[in-house]
């Protein structure tokens, strides 16, 4: 009888042993496999620096007083005027359409764009900027009379040119013009237009608003150039 009792204990023992090892133990269950971890990465910043194209002086366009011209991947950039004659205003200038102004040409000397005149300015001095990403290039033309007062920014992207609009501000410092201190970056389809100043000049020459630079900035999203003050 006790060797009875003896087996039945040895074999509930072993029992209870094996149902013991089948459990998954607990550092198992706590490193489930293959899990997504669905991560977002914010779009990045992309800077566009000045850069200065080849200087070139051999452009001639019938009527036109060439000030500057420079060269880019076969894309010639020309600022200037066309001549009046005997002091009035002839085509292809008018009354509200005159003084100096930006030309694009192309490789065969074709004008393929023509900004509008800034009359009777100064200063028309373009400055360039690009990007290590795309080929975009932003022509910036800086303004001035006696003072700065801004500037037209022009956009050439796929061989097309594109009047962007005008940045009516210059820092507070006169001394200092708006292309000195200009930061551009590019994020989520927008161009930024940002001004490494502390204060800052509205509307220079006209009324001369002057605010502390909290952000300000001109904004290029979606055909459209906007201020955000």
């Amino acid at each position: 009888m006790k060797t009875y009792f003896a087996i039945l204990l040895c074999s509930l023992t072993l029992v209870h042993c094996t149902k013991e090892s089948e459990k998954p133990s607990s550092v198992q269950s706590s490193k489930p496999e293959n899990v997504n971890i669905d991560v977002k990465i914010s779009d990045p910043e992309i800077d566009y620096l000045e850069f200065k194209p080849d200087s070139i002086s051999n452009v001639k366009i019938k009527g036109f007083e060439v000030i500057s011209s420079y060269s880019y991947n076969q894309t010639k950039f020309v600022t200037g005027y066309y001549n009046p004659v005997d002091g009035k205003t002839v085509t292809p200038d008018t009354e509200k359409d005159n003084g100096q102004r930006l030309l694009v040409l192309n490789n065969k000397n074709e004008i393929i764009f023509k900004g509008q005149g800034a009359g009777d300015t100064y200063l028309y001095q373009p400055h360039f900027y690009k990007n290590k990403i795309d080929n975009k290039i932003l022509i910036v033309c800086q303004l001035a009379f006696e003072y700065f007062f801004g500037g037209e920014v022009f956009i050439l992207e796929n061989n097309s040119v594109k009047y962007v609009g005008n940045i009516d501000l210059e820092p507070f410092d006169m001394e200092t013009s708006m292309t000195n201190v200009l930061k551009i970056y590019e994020n989520k389809n927008a161009i930024h237009f940002k001004f490494d100043s502390d204060s800052l000049l509205l509307k220079p020459g006209n009324e001369d608003i002057a605010i502390k630079n909290k952000d300000t900035e001109y904004i290029y999203e979606k055909g459209v150039l906007k201020f955000k003050k």
